[in-house]
């Protein structure tokens, strides 16, 4: 489930008189800064330029975010990118939400928000749901395939994506947007229509003074879900103030959004995909022999989350030189949360509510509902040095970032407690910490006027720390040490064509559960770490993890075309791993799939994309991937039983298998046809099949798919000062039923055919 952080009075005084020092610092030197004109449209320096930077990437304009988001999650929108897909635990687009990028899952991407990291700390995993509705703030979506980044950020496996939020503009506007999504069920025993709501008021002030700023935008996003007890409500904020000075430029902002959603992370059996009733079905627990369910717990009502993580965010730019910049970027998050699930399953020796932890006589507990909340607190400091000299550009940066979360669990409610019994008992709680430093240095050089060499090196430092667990007092800190470098070189054959290659290495830690998942130690869950029992007592050797850092090297080579209206690019990658952390094909009690590390594995793969601009105002845009996936080296550890505290066990190797999660074949294309304010767009998507386990099993399967799509956005003659669009969405027009993910035996259907209409006024 999702990780959460907590913050102290210290450290939050900490932050603060850093924000003042710096304020401080830089107010100081305005009064005696040379005088320059910033534009007005901010540019960033951590994505990558066209015809220059030689990595594999796709951008994603303000006027293409404008067109297609309406009001699902990021992940949907992205998915219609090159090599990847999407899923959500709920089937609709809404709430908990996943992106694959070359079967890559999120979290062994690198995704930040204006280049600040978003992936958890400890489980490396992205939560689109903590900022809802942020692709109505965003002005660009650049994503890049491929391991590393071509800046700075926590190390990538499979790629990055960076969103830019620069939703201020030099006109003043209010705008109002009101969406609204239904579906029709075949089956009419079901219970009332899926729906989805969204509600938003923004507004611009424009440039106030030559000099100011300053952009809102309050919203709500609602849905009862497609599967049973999938609802998820969030309200939506973002706020900010922009200030020009005559050589910087200062951005605040502050965005997030309060939720509450009930629990749906446990997928269904293959074979429930053709009832329209068993696949909506919504389970904590289930057994099946391949054709019939034979066991099943249903959710509980009580089963809900409640969750709250403000965003705050300071970017500043100093125009030291004609030549000179330095970019710092200062954030802090203070998040706070919980979710109870069904501890039915629990006596109350596993509750620790027994004679060893002092309730006498042991209580008969039953029906119990647990609630597991995390108080987080993450801040850092990002500089950026940015020199342009006569043949390129030098950066130098780094990345300073601080992790606390306090996680804790407690008895919601049961029967049978004892008489007088504190409700704040709680069963479990430790602090997890994490220590993240970086500095980086790249050089693009322009080797000659057609030619630009990339030089990109990064020093990273990774350090997990257990501390202050309640009756186990496990302790333990884990560093690692990282040294990451790239090399590219972009020719620009003519003014149409240009070609690049790179290569680069890249590690990356592994998440805190494959140490120690210390949430789970209550019901048997110990440390990942090599031990030694003597006399009956395990001693752990903190200084010898089982899993390993995955370490890639990544060779692509890729072409481009561009003229005015034909854009094309091609690619190949070869992506060769040790330790890379596969999937088992088992998951946890919480729905996370278990990794092990395979020795070698290797990814190879081609990708195209391209748009082209067809007469009578038609525009064929798709993409499409091709990729082998294999395992070169991996002997897996099967327990068969276990018997009076012995597991038996044997050893099965899974040598030229394919991996799990990785299809071969993925395909976009969007036919579209824009003129005079009207936009409408046919989407196909087609996803090959997968195995969602390592062992080539013909049964844990995510069968091949195809879904149609449609889009129109239609603008109207403005009434006045007052400028109206409509928007009208049809999603898998052709009510297809199939699965969008799974793991091991267990699988997310994809909503059936649904529809939303919106209405947007400008003023």
């Amino acid at each position: 489930m999702k990780n959460m952080k907590h913050e102290t009075r210290n450290t939050k005084l900490s932050f603060l008189i850093m924000i003042a020092l710096y304020s401080q610092m830089f107010a100081q030197q305005e009064k005696d800064s040379v005088k320059y004109n910033l534009d007005p449209v901010l540019v960033t320096g951590t994505t990558a330029k066209e015809r220059e930077t030689p990595v594999t990437f796709t951008n994603l304009n303000k006027g293409l975010i404008e067109q297609r988001y309406s009001m699902q999650d990021v992940p949907v929108m992205l998915s219609e990118l090159p090599a990847m897909i999407s899923y959500s635990d709920g089937g609709n687009g809404v709430g908990y939400n996943y992106i694959f990028l070359r079967g890559f899952d999120q979290r062994r991407l690198s995704i930040m928000v204006n280049g600040v990291p978003q992936n958890d700390p400890e489980d490396h995993n992205v939560y689109w749901i903590d900022f809802p509705d942020l692709l109505a703030s965003s002005s660009n979506v650049q994503v890049q395939r491929g391991a590393g980044s071509a800046f700075y950020g926590p190390p990538a496996i499979g790629g990055s994506v960076n969103i830019i939020t620069n939703p201020f503009t030099p006109k003043p506007y209010a705008k109002f947007e009101a969406m609204f999504g239904f579906q029709e069920y075949g089956d009419s025993s079901q219970s009332l229509p899926m729906t989805m709501k969204k509600l938003s008021a923004s507004f611009n002030s424009g440039l106030i003074d030559n000099k100011y700023m300053f952009y809102g935008r309050l919203g709500k996003i609602q849905s009862n879900g497609y599967r049973f007890h999938s609802a998820f409500e969030a309200g939506s904020y973002f706020l900010g103030a922009l200030r020009f000075d005559e050589n910087m430029t200062t951005r605040i902002h502050l965005f997030g959004g309060p939720l509450t959603d009930q629990l749906v992370y446990t997928g269904l059996p293959k074979f429930v995909n053709g009832d329209k009733k068993l696949r909506r079905m919504n389970f904590s627990y289930i057994e099946d022999d391949g054709s019939i369910i034979t066991y099943a717990t249903p959710r509980r009502q009580q089963e809900n989350e409640g969750f709250n993580q403000p965003h705050y965010e300071i970017l500043n730019e100093w125009k030291i030189s004609e030549t000179q910049k330095l970019h710092n970027t200062l954030f802090f998050y203070d998040s706070h949360g919980y979710f109870d699930y069904d501890g039915s399953w629990a006596d109350a020796a596993t509750l620790r509510v027994d004679s060893l932890h002092g309730f006498a006589p042991t209580p008969s507990i039953q029906n119990a509902i647990i609630r597991g909340g995390v108080d987080l607190v993450q801040w850092g400091w990002l500089p950026r040095y940015e020199w342009e000299h006569e043949r390129g550009e030098l950066i130098i940066g780094g990345e300073y970032r601080y992790h606390k979360g306090t996680h804790w669990g407690k008895i919601q409610h049961a029967e049978g407690l004892p008489t007088n019994f504190n409700p704040d008992y709680r069963f479990y709680q430790y602090d997890a910490i994490k220590h993240m430093a970086s500095v980086y240095v790249t050089e693009n050089f322009k080797v000659q006027d057609d030619m630009m060499l990339m030089a990109n090196v990064q020093f990273a430092f990774n350090e997990y720390q257990i501390m202050h667990e309640k009756f186990l007092n496990t302790s333990f800190n884990v560093p690692y040490y990282f040294f990451n470098p790239r090399l590219g070189l972009n020719y620009n054959i003519d003014e149409e064509l240009n070609t690049y290659i790179s290569f680069g290495y890249t590690s990356r830690e592994p998440r805190l559960r494959n140490l120690y998942s210390a949430e789970d130690s209550y019901f048997g869950a110990i440390p990942g770490f090599e031990a030694d029992t003597i006399g009956g007592i395990t001693k752990y050797n903190f200084d010898k993890p089982i899993a390993k850092p995955e370490q890639l090297l990544n060779l692509e080579l890729g072409i481009g075309y561009k003229s005015n209206e034909i854009q094309l690019s091609g690619n190949v990658y070869w992506m060769e791993f040790t330790d890379e952390l596969v999937k088992s094909g088992q998951v946890d009690i919480f729905g996370n799939p278990v990794y092990g590390n395979a020795p070698r594995t290797r990814h190879i793969g081609a990708e195209v994309d391209g748009t082209i601009r067809l007469i009578n105002h038609f525009v064929i845009g798709g993409n499409a991937a091709l990729s082998l996936n294999k395992i070169i080296d991996f002997t897996a550890i099967i327990l068969d039983s276990s018997v009076a505290g012995i597991n038996y066990l044997h050893k099965e190797k899974l040598d030229n298998n394919p991996i799990a999660g990785f299809p071969s074949f993925v395909g976009n294309v969007r036919f579209t046809y824009e003129h005079e304010g009207i936009s409408a767009s046919l989407i196909g998507k087609y996803v090959g099949a997968f195995h969602t386990d390592n062992f080539n099993s013909v049964i844990n399967e995510n069968d091949a798919y195809t879904v149609v799509n449609f889009e129109s956005v239609c603008v109207l003659p403005k009434i006045g000062d007052a400028e109206i669009s409509l928007r009208g969405e049809v999603r898998n027009m052709l009510n297809k039923l199939y699965m969008q993910n799974g793991e091991g035996n267990a699988f997310f259907p994809a909503a059936e055919r649904n529809y939303l209409i919106g209405l947007t006024v400008t003023l």
